[in-house]
């Protein structure tokens, strides 16, 4: 072999030995770098989470993790109670990271962030009149007046909602400290589902107006609806009537149906004014019959009968049939009975006259 090929060799073996070396150095500190590095925690959804669904019980939906520092996201969240009633802009898979950029912040959230637990959102078109010249603005209390319109007798006016939270005007969600006034076309209120049917069904009858409260103003106050007869009447005088301000508890009621219409021959019902007719007091009970008894007198062929009458009250017995002047009246011959068949001597000689007595009772 030549030398010169002999030193090419030697100069490939060194190179080749010095390469080996040079990487083996260079994955030991590589592996001891990968194991001194230190670790941290970070959420990681452990099932698939919803978007938009407020997170009651995190720990549920997350479990804490333990990963490099290098390997951990700059934005990731590392405790369960960051998320504790969050919701999430969009929706998690298993597996993955919960990042601070994928909470619902207030301007994502908008309405919804504002809403008290129950509550509902509600738009009303509105203007200049009936929006208090434009001076009701975001989280300004307000009541709801409802007018219908008909003829003067039909028309009315009432308060059916009190002390409601404004949640936007038009677009405009967040007040400001320089917008004074917003003219917007539509408002939108926090209402309850029954508080959303009302205005809903006032909205449809006629005209709704919104009067602007104090923010330190919460009474309800009980008011009849106003009709074209009050006009002309007196207001109430609030200083005289603190007593009915006091605030009350709102009771939503449904409303009453109408009642069926009278058939045409039934009787008209008696007005207020009229007095009902005293009750017909009952007969008094008959007095109870009075005990008689009525003697029956025979002697011979006269034939006489007494009646007699027992007092309830003296306990006597009268004679009540027959008066004085009738007393001596002769007394009633009776028939002349058949004549009796002719008598033995033996009958003859034991016949004897004999008088008897009946008493017979009524």
């Amino acid at each position: 072999m030549k030398p010169k090929t002999m030193m090419l060799m030697v100069v490939a073996i060194g190179c080749g030995l010095a390469a080996s070396y040079m990487t083996s150095k260079l994955l030991a500190e590589r592996n001891t770098t990968q194991e001194e590095e230190p670790k941290v925690k970070i959420l990681v959804a452990k099932v698939r989470v919803p978007a938009w669904v407020p997170i009651k019980e995190p720990e549920k939906y997350f479990e804490e993790k333990e990963v490099p520092e290098s390997l951990a996201p700059k934005k990731g969240l590392h405790e369960l109670s960051k998320v504790k009633d969050q919701r999430l802009a969009v929706g998690l898979s298993e597996g993955e990271y919960v990042l601070e950029d994928k909470l619902v912040n207030v301007e994502q959230a908008g309405l919804i962030a504002k809403l008290p637990p129950g509550m509902r959102a509600i738009a009303l078109k509105v203007n200049a009149e009936s929006l208090a010249g434009g001076f009701v603005l975001p989280g300004y209390r307000v009541d709801v007046v409802s007018t219908t319109r008909g003829n003067p007798q039909e028309s009315s006016s009432k308060i059916i909602l009190q002390n409601m939270l404004v949640l936007a005007v038009d677009t405009i969600a967040n007040r400001d400290g320089q917008t004074n006034s917003i003219l917007g076309s539509t408002v939108t209120l926090a209402a309850t589902p029954e508080e959303a049917q009302r205005l809903s069904l006032a909205a449809a009858l006629g005209e709704l107006r919104l009067t602007l409260r104090t923010p330190d103003d919460n009474k309800i106050v009980r008011l009849p609806g106003a009709r074209w007869d009050d006009l002309g009447k007196p207001t109430r005088d609030a200083g005289a009537n603190k007593e009915e301000e006091e605030p009350v508890a709102v009771v939503s009621a449904p409303p009453v149906p109408p009642l069926p219409p009278l058939p045409k021959d039934a009787p008209l019902p008696m007005s207020l004014t009229e007095k009902a007719p005293e009750p017909t007091p009952p007969p008094p009970p008959p007095p109870p019959p009075l005990e008689k008894h009525t003697m029956v007198i025979v002697n011979g062929d006269y034939v006489q009968k007494a009646v007699f009458t027992r007092d309830p009250v003296l306990k006597v017995w009268t004679n009540g049939s027959l008066d004085r002047g009738s007393a001596d009246a002769p007394p009633r011959r009776l028939p002349p009975p058949p004549p009796p068949p002719t008598p033995t001597e033996e009958e003859k000689s034991g016949e004897r006259g004999h008088i008897s007595v009946d008493i017979a009772q009524e």
